[in-house]
């Protein structure tokens, strides 16, 4: 949702910067995964919204996690109590990882395709769009025998479709 996401940016910025100062961008990422995971477990959620209050509720989620999370995640967890915003915890975990990416000049990219390449060829292309976008590639591949040949790219929030089968949808809405 996208309102959630504008709710989670700031607290995922909080954590990020709070990560790179004390040089434990690993450990905070480990700790937010831990959050994301409790609370997309309906029973922790139903406990967590039942809760008396939003003390009792972050620290029933303080409880859950106390091997995983540090003196700051504790103080995370609470703040995140305080103002009432566990359900935004998946969404502070996708923007941390996106703000550790961009950090790390990293960019994960998807190529489907009704057909498997060659290690040279995904060496080529990673090459390509490392020069492209100044970034380190993740590049996962999938096959789709409907795509019928060609491929499609996403990167990052680009879709680049080069398909056989959209170019044949297309050719028939033109022809209409």
């Amino acid at each position: 949702m996208a309102e959630n996401l504008t709710v989670a940016r700031p607290y995922a910025q909080a954590a990020f910067d709070t990560a790179l100062e004390t040089d434990k961008i690993d450990a905070w990422q480990n700790m937010l995964y831990a959050m994301f995971l409790a609370v997309s477990n309906e029973y922790v959620m139903d406990a967590i919204k039942v809760a008396p209050n939003s003390k009792v509720a972050s620290d029933s989620l303080i409880s859950l996690l106390q091997d995983v999370l540090d003196e700051s995640g504790i103080n995370f967890v609470k703040i995140i109590g305080e103002n009432n915003r566990f359900e935004v915890l998946p969404e502070i975990y996708e923007e941390y990882l996106r703000l550790r990416a961009n950090h790390e000049k990293s960019l994960d990219a998807t190529l489907i395709s009704a057909r498997s390449f060659s290690d040279s060829e995904i060496k080529t292309l990673k090459d390509k769009l490392a020069s492209v976008y100044n970034s380190k590639i993740n590049l996962s591949l999938e096959i789709d025998e409907t795509l019928i040949g060609g491929a499609v790219l996403k990167i990052g929030d680009k879709v680049i479709d080069a398909s056989v089968k959209t170019s044949l949808v297309n050719l028939l809405s033109t022809l209409k």
